[in-house]
């Protein structure tokens, strides 16, 4: 027992340096060997819908007053936005409401310019000037459920005829 303590204490830097090339010797040896394969986690298929397809071709009304309240007798509730939408056309983003919570619900509101007037028996003569609305013209309000898919048609709100 007394002779391995004696050449460690004899030979200091020739235990170290067996030490340190043991070392580099295992970190050679785990640099160049092959890595193992790694375990590949089980996948599952599931079977998906097939996307919906984006149509470029569908074209919408232009919104004009007369256009659309030609088209509002025809409104249904429960009738998804990109229905109205094709009956109606596409409001300008300065008609769109934010979201609101009413009734416990979800909703934003659409308003489209009409024309509630009875069409004339004679058509007046209109020069070509920037279109302003009739006094007969007034916003018909959309109501929209944005909690539902499709975003459902749950109200359509006329102004009151006394104002």
């Amino acid at each position: 027992m007394r002779r391995p303590t004696r050449f460690l204490r004899r030979h200091p830097l020739l235990v170290l340096t067996a030490l340190g090339i043991t070392f580099a010797a295992w970190i050679c040896w785990d640099a160049l060997s092959p890595p193992e394969p790694e375990a590949v986690p089980e996948v599952t298929l599931r079977t998906r819908l097939a996307p919906i397809a984006i149509v470029d071709d569908v074209v919408f009304p232009v919104t004009t007053p007369e256009g659309t309240a030609h088209a509002l007798p025809r409104l249904k509730t429960g009738m998804s936005r990109t229905e109205v939408e094709g009956l109606v056309g596409v409001p300008t983003p300065g008609n769109i409401s934010p979201a609101t919570v009413a009734d416990g619900r979800v909703v934003y509101r659409t308003q489209y310019e009409t024309d509630l007037a009875p069409p004339a028996t004679v058509r007046p003569i209109q020069r070509s000037l920037p279109r302003h609305p009739s006094p007969s013209s007034a916003l018909v309000t959309l109501e929209f459920d944005a909690t539902k898919p499709g975003h459902p048609l749950v109200g359509i709100y006329y102004p009151d005829p006394l104002f």
